[in-house]
């Protein structure tokens, strides 16, 4: 059984640009329908629902179905991460029931794990994974590697000696908050209800919000498949699945823009299914406004703008994330770019 919902506020402060998302989602596979899932990675595996008999323990807290993701065919040596959700969401929790394998055959490795803050369209995520294969340690990791240091640009290793690492059904959680003010994310982290502590990504263009999932790492000469279950999202204002209210603007509607990440230009398209009052704006991470491309009276219909990468002066901003901002009287709706030179 899952039941989707998306909590939207966009609040403009006098002292900055504060975006709050939250999403309440769970999934224990048992319906098999995996239609709210999508691929990091256009080309790879799909999540499937398989057969509990399939793992090689059962979980008795599963039924059964359980979620399984594989890099089959290798393309990706052995890595899958598979998504749900959106790209704005926010400030959310993410935890899941996942198998944990203790000692792939040498040379080869595998590990499972949660993600949270994927964003495809900008190529991050951030991961927590059981790494038990030669190193007793947990790892929250992102996937940005430097050949110059031979390590990723945000990379923790949290010793796991004193947790229980056998082979098996292991629980995982993530606290993922970001601080508007300067743009830094804070990952809160849990293995077995064992608190981890919170680490913080301030690494060179990482992302400040995106979409959670499961990550799975199997590099073994048959493969070794990501099993998980009782994957659940919930909001870090609280919200429980219950007691959730859908607030989506319904009179309008605003698209991701293409291409992204840009330059110099990039499309930005939206619909307005009610007439009145509108304005599209750009926005720096800072809340400063860099450009109005659209303001005043607008009929219903489908619009599409181009945005030169220029502000209010005409003059080119520098490289970095921005936020289109599309408002019609109560109702704002918000997408993050990234501009790159």
């Amino acid at each position: 059984m899952k039941r989707k919902v998306t909590i939207l506020s966009v609040i403009l402060l006098v002292l900055g640009f504060s975006l709050s998302y939250g999403q309440v989602f769970t999934e224990d596979f048992e319906d098999s329908d995996v239609s709210e899932w999508e691929q990091y990675r256009i080309d790879e595996e799909m999540i499937q629902a398989v057969d509990m008999a399939s793992v090689p323990q059962v979980l008795l807290e599963g039924g059964e179905k359980v979620g399984y993701i594989q890099d089959i065919d290798g393309s990706y040596s052995g890595a899958a991460i598979l998504l749900t959700g959106d790209v704005t969401d926010a400030d959310y929790t993410v935890e899941a029931n996942f198998y944990v394998y203790d000692d792939a055959p040498p040379p080869f490795s595998a590990y499972t794990g949660v993600v949270a803050y994927g964003d495809s369209s900008q190529g991050y995520y951030v991961k927590l994974v059981a790494d038990f294969d030669g190193s007793d340690r947990l790892r929250l990791f992102n996937n940005q590697f430097d050949p110059s240091t031979f390590t990723y640009t945000m990379d923790y290793s949290i010793p796991a000696a004193d947790f229980d690492q056998s082979e098996g059904w292991h629980y995982m959680k993530i606290e993922v908050s970001t601080d508007w003010s300067d743009n830094s994310v804070s990952y809160h982290c849990y293995y077995d209800e064992n608190d981890l502590g919170s680490f913080v990504d301030d690494a060179a263009g990482h992302t400040y919000q995106g979409m959670p999932g499961v990550y799975a790492f199997q590099q073994d000469e048959d493969g070794l498949p990501g099993y998980f279950d009782n994957f659940r999202v919930v909001a870090n204002d609280g919200t429980s699945i219950d007691e959730a209210v859908i607030n989506q603007p319904l009179t309008m509607t605003l698209n991701q823009n293409y291409p992204n990440p840009f330059n110099p230009s990039t499309t930005l398209s939206f619909d307005i299914t009610e007439g009145g009052e509108a304005g599209l704006k750009i926005y720096n991470i800072k809340g400063g406004l860099v450009r109005t491309l659209a303001q005043g009276y607008i009929q219903p219909g489908s619009y599409r703008l181009t945005w030169d990468g220029a502000d209010q002066q005409g003059q080119v901003v520098a490289a970095g994330n921005y936020i289109v901002v599309l408002t019609k009287g109560n109702e704002q709706l918000s997408r993050s770019m990234l501009l790159i030179k």
